[in-house]
């Protein structure tokens, strides 16, 4: 898969190259300020408190698929 269309959720300075080479990167709020900065997202909830999942869900809006997925339930 090409880094371009990958995510990563990150809160720590080793977590920078990684953030920086894929295509979305999102920073947990509880993350350190240099993580937060380089984020194109950066979470409402805390890491081990739901950040993950908004994450997600905030991909899957963004482009457009929450919604056929919600029609599942």
């Amino acid at each position: 898969m090409p880094a371009g269309r990958v995510a990563y959720v990150g809160d720590d300075l080793m977590d920078l190259p990684v953030m920086r080479y894929v295509g979305f990167g999102a920073a947990v709020v509880n993350a350190v300020d240099e993580v937060k900065a380089q984020a194109d997202y950066v979470t409402v909830r805390a890491g081990s408190a739901g950040a993950v999942r908004e994450v997600i869900e905030y991909i899957l809006k963004g482009s457009g698929r929450w919604q056929s997925l919600m029609e599942r339930y």
